[in-house]
């Protein structure tokens, strides 16, 4: 599956979970990909989730005890000043990080179909929204996007169906992947429920995608992630080059899209989203 990013799973820093496991070998098919046109409108928001037996609505933890290890009331401090602004939606509650967390910056934009925030640590804890946060550089991104309909949405997804004919890669836990390698690339994927991981190398700078996958597929046995109306994709990067590790999903009409230096940032973030 050259030229495109094919869903893997990461064994111990990230795995999409959203109410089913991630380390289940249920396939969804792909949606196919059209041109969307993005309107200004709202979608119904809500989650719920499946017994950890269930695949088919999407992937869910394996532990759903598991204790978030943040540090919170600073990130709540910031999103009631964010909800001021772009009013009560949803939006992540933990911030990722491991530490750091009371120097937590926060920044949005907007436009007439959504926003995007910014997420960023700074020397200080600076207001929210402050005009010299432009120049902090974030450590992740939240992007919420209204499209023109459903299916405009849902092609926006980089959604991919896991592909037969391809060696398969057993990834623990029950969880197999298949491996494309061609032209100096190697993408592993796999698929749970209606999630889609891929994992991206470059064998030829001396990268494989199997070890990350296994670490994602630990991660997402302990954090479950938002229940997709239809799709939800997370795409992985070996190489950590910017915001690269992306999880992505549809609600209605509704794109949310979390991107982070840091594959388990982003999963604890998306986490965050399905409680």
């Amino acid at each position: 599956m050259k030229g495109k990013i094919v869903i893997a799973t990461l064994t111990a820093c990230l795995l999409i979970g959203g109410c089913s496991k991630l380390n289940t070998n249920s396939k969804t098919p792909s949606t196919s990909i059209s041109s969307a046109t993005k309107v200004s409108n709202s979608a119904k928001e809500k989650m719920s989730s499946s017994s950890s037996s269930t695949v088919a609505s999407s992937i869910s933890s394996k532990n759903s005890s598991v204790k978030e290890d943040t540090t919170d009331s600073r990130i709540q401090e910031l999103n009631q000043k964010l909800s001021m602004a772009i009013g009560t939606t949803k939006k992540p509650t933990v911030d990722g990080l491991n530490e750091n967390h009371n120097r937590l910056n926060m920044h949005y934009i907007s436009n007439a179909y959504g926003y995007t925030v910014y997420y960023s640590v700074g020397a200080t804890a600076k207001e929210f929204n402050a005009s010299t946060l432009a120049s902090e550089t974030p450590y992740a991104t939240f992007n919420k996007t209204a499209y023109v309909s459903t299916a405009a949405a849902v092609t926006a997804v980089n959604h991919h169906a896991q592909e037969t004919g391809l060696p398969v890669i057993d990834l623990g836990t029950g969880v197999q992947g298949t491996i494309d390698r061609g032209a100096g690339q190697a993408y592993l994927t796999w698929q749970a429920g209606r999630w889609s991981v891929t994992v991206h190398a470059s064998p030829v700078m001396g990268q494989d995608p199997v070890a990350m996958s296994k670490q994602l597929v630990a991660l997402f046995n302990q954090y479950s992630l938002p229940i997709p109306s239809q799709v939800g994709a997370g795409n992985f990067d070996v190489t950590d080059n910017g915001l690269n590790q992306t999880i992505t999903w549809q609600e209605g009409a509704i794109l949310y899209k979390i991107s982070a230096r840091s594959a388990e940032t982003a999963i604890k973030m998306a986490s965050s989203m399905s409680r």
